[in-house]
């Protein structure tokens, strides 16, 4: 009985796509992880940056006339 010594060009050939397919799928699910982390990082940064300008707002300045102060 002979041994097989190695794989035929269509078994290669299928390997190949079965490893582009495992990576591409990969890819996809990673791509998909960033955009999640993206749209949640840019969530964060639109909420800090609408409640920093109240906060950091200066008080108004009083027009009219002084008031006196009690030595």
């Amino acid at each position: 009985m002979q041994e097989r010594q190695g794989l035929t060009d269509k078994e290669k050939h299928d390997r190949q796509e079965r490893t582009s397919d495992a990576a591409r799928a990969l890819t996809d699910i990673e791509r998909v992880a960033r955009e999640a982390k993206t749209a949640r990082l840019r969530e964060q940064r639109l909420k800090a940056e609408t409640a920093l300008p109240i906060a950091s707002a200066p008080k108004p300045k009083r027009i009219g006339k002084p008031r006196s102060r009690s030595s």
